[in-house]
């Protein structure tokens, strides 16, 4: 179910060259004569400052869905593993985020100068364009071993859970024991309350929707780098991977994780369908970073600025 040839030829094909940090990127340098930034294109230290505040609600509310998470499987699973699947889920969120909200907007921002005068482009735009092009590849290559992380402790949690689930019925002295212990953890679980579990699946749900937005109003790749598809025909294949890793993201933490509610329940076979279903959607995130290697790295070649432009 792994892809160990996935891995070794993502990871080590995707690091181009240095490129600036992702703060960098994000509030692009105002260009000395060549066409600027469109203002209504460019993120505002207080647009910047008000969507880290949202992800901050965000990924507050998925930490209490991961607390609640963990809680379940606590005597279920190895410590070691929900560690690994908390610490990949938080990151990959992250990553996600940073990729829809922050670094496809950039690209497009900057790709905007250049439009009516593409063969005109100058060395000052060249680079910007290129080192978004190295902050979205870099971002790909960060979520990609999350990626593996996810999948690998998802299918240790799945292999435990179905080992307690077959256990032999407990005499009636120790069943007694049991059915307390399972009581005392379904009430340590009940300390969430409905609400505030609402609350943090909302403030997760409209940071979804935020990634939703921006990809519909971001044009293509195929539409923003048309001049080089005859140079580079698997652009089209970028537009299908963003597309595609935004649906499976919204997947695990819009369908998958909320549905871990029937935690609740004791419902064990919803639990382990759930279980599989995460690490499947992993597995099909890491079959579309392979294909956006080719594509972004012969796009970030060709914006690598020579000699005869420095």
């Amino acid at each position: 179910m792994k892809s160990q040839k996935s891995e070794e030829g993502a990871i080590g094909g995707r690091n181009t060259a240095t490129s600036l940090s992702e703060q960098e990127t994000v509030a692009p340098i105002a260009l000395i004569s060549e066409p600027q930034m469109p203002p209504t294109g460019q993120f505002t230290f207080y647009e910047q400052q008000g969507h880290d505040s949202a992800r901050m609600v965000a990924t507050g509310g998925l930490a209490i869905i991961l607390g609640q998470l963990v809680a379940y499987f606590t005597n279920r699973a190895h410590i070691d593993d929900l560690d690994v699947l908390s610490f990949s889920l938080h990151h990959l969120f992250c990553r996600v985020d940073y990729l829809y909200n922050s670094a496809l907007p950039a690209l497009a921002n900057w790709m905007a100068t250049t439009q009516g005068r593409p063969m005109q482009t100058g060395a000052r735009q060249r680079q910007h364009i290129w080192t978004q092009l190295q902050t979205i590849n870099r971002a790909l290559d960060r979520m990609e071993p999350l990626c593996h992380l996810l999948s690998d402790s998802t299918e240790c949690i799945l292999e435990s859970f179905d080992l307690t689930s077959d256990m032999i019925p407990l005499p009636d002295d120790e069943k007694t024991h049991g059915q307390e212990e399972a009581g005392s953890e379904r009430a340590w679980l009940q300390i969430v309350d409905p609400e505030r579990w609402e609350q943090a699946f909302s403030s997760v749900t409209q940071h979804l929707l935020s990634w939703q937005q921006n990809h519909s109003t971001v044009p293509t790749f195929s539409s923003q780098f048309a001049r080089l598809l005859p140079t580079i025909p698997a652009l089209s294949e970028l537009d299908t991977a963003f597309a595609t890793i935004l649906d499976n993201a919204g997947a695990i933490f819009g369908d998958i994780l909320p549905g871990f509610r029937a935690i609740l329940s004791s419902d064990e076979s919803i639990v382990a369908a759930l279980l599989y279903d995460l690490m499947q959607q992993s597995d099909q995130l890491l079959v579309k970073f392979e294909t956006t290697l080719e594509p972004i790295n012969a796009l970030i070649k060709y914006y690598a600025i020579g000699p005869e432009l420095s």
